[in-house]
């Protein structure tokens, strides 16, 4: 679908895709498979180990792990026809972009109560240094721009024992649930959380009004 998306004339409209993966590891441009462990997950509800697929696909960043009860999103918008500074430039600002994406995170979470942090080098939105809560990794095909945020709201979170997240060791993945019911928050709908980041992003990705 996303390659779809990006044979598109430039002059197309952008689209945001929101969805749910199965269990999956993928790999990024800076790989990572020596940070997958197992190929079959231990998984509530399971009686038998999951199989769980690995692929590589054409993002930045390294490895990580999708599930249901993440909250995964693709913009595919034309990066240099935005609105700047993110638009600048011939190409766009790739790296500006990510950090677009890092704070329509951000204000989703902050409108369920939890308060988050990013981290300079370090793509992503983090409870602190060593909890992450979400991982960003994009791409650019014809001006388009390909994959994007993964939110963990609700997975099970023994998936990512499958994997070194990030392929940074001392990482721990967290969830808006967990984090949630640890504080004594309500849990927040994935439908609410998803509403939210259209919010950010729309209110983030617009595009340059034509000359």
């Amino acid at each position: 679908m996303l390659d779809t998306l990006a044979q598109r004339p430039k002059s197309a409209p952008d689209v945001i895709v929101f969805v749910e993966h199965p269990p999956v590891i993928t790999l990024g441009r800076k790989g990572g498979a020596a940070s997958v462990h197992a190929r079959t997950l231990d998984l509530p509800g399971h009686a038998e180990p999951v199989p769980v697929e690995v692929w590589d696909i054409a993002r930045g960043g390294s490895v990580t792990y999708h599930a249901p009860g993440q909250l995964v999103v693709y913009p595919v918008v034309q990066l240099a026809q935005l609105e700047g500074p993110v638009g600048r430039g011939p190409l766009g600002d790739l790296p500006g972009y990510a950090r677009l994406l890092e704070a329509a995170i951000q204000q989703a979470c902050a409108a369920c109560g939890i308060e988050t942090v990013v981290r300079p080098g370090f793509a992503g939105v983090w409870l602190d240094e060593r909890t992450k809560l979400a991982s960003i990794g994009v791409g650019v095909r014809n001006g388009w721009t390909l994959h994007g945020l993964a939110l963990n709201v609700c997975p099970h979170l023994e998936g990512f024992a499958a994997i070194t997240p990030c392929g940074l060791d001392g990482v721990r993945m967290t969830s808006l649930w967990q984090v949630a019911d640890e504080r004594g928050l309500p849990r927040p709908a994935w439908e609410m959380v998803a509403a939210e980041v259209e919010v950010g992003l729309v209110g983030r990705l617009r595009r340059r009004p034509r000359a």
